[in-house]
């Protein structure tokens, strides 16, 4: 039987982002134990001896808002998402269901109205980033989502998965979402 999966409404897997996990929170505990090792600096600082030793106790104090960072509730239980938001004016339950989606060309051709989220760009201008961002890997789960297909994101989620990899393998680093807000 294959596992359920969550699909966000913009066609990404809240199973795969780091921030659904506690990938991030094990990391920081993990950096906190080096740091208890009293021989990591002496070491560091000859490996590196620009390596600056003050700066350590700031870095150390970021690893503990880390590791207590309560994990994301998942993409569905976001209230400030402009795409959740969206699509939920709408009444459907993500973007394959839209109009304004040409799956096809893989964008958003809603006109863009004024978000009513602070920091954020319009639902359209947001999805396309993310597209992008992903490179279409959110356009192709909801092309197969369209399809009737779900046991098929499924298996490609759960690959993903079983492969070690996350949301952050599928990231074009290049694409930064907050300049398409100017």
């Amino acid at each position: 039987m294959i596992k359920d999966y969550e699909l966000a409404t913009c066609g990404l897997s809240c199973d795969l982002c780091d921030a659904n996990t506690t990938k991030i929170q094990d990391a920081a505990k993990y950096l906190l134990k080096v740091f208890i090792d009293p021989m990591f600096l002496g070491v560091i600082s000859m490996i590196n001896p620009e390596f600056k030793k003050e700066s350590v106790p700031a870095f150390k104090e970021t690893l503990e808002v880390l590791e207590d960072f309560p994990p994301c509730p998942g993409c569905q239980e976001r209230r400030n998402c402009i795409i959740n938001q969206c699509i939920k004016e709408k009444g459907i339950t993500n973007c394959s269901e839209c109009n304004f989606l040409d799956l096809e060309a893989g964008i958003c051709i809603a006109p863009p109205e004024p978000s009513k989220v602070p920091m954020m760009p319009p639902a359209p201008i947001f999805f396309n980033g993310l597209s992008k961002r992903y490179q279409n890997w959110n356009i192709e789960n909801l092309n197969i989502f369209a399809k009737g297909k779900k046991d098929e994101i499924n298996l490609r989620i759960g690959k993903m998965i079983k492969d070690g990899k996350s949301s952050r393998d599928l990231i074009d680093f290049s694409i930064n979402l907050f300049e398409s807000m100017e």
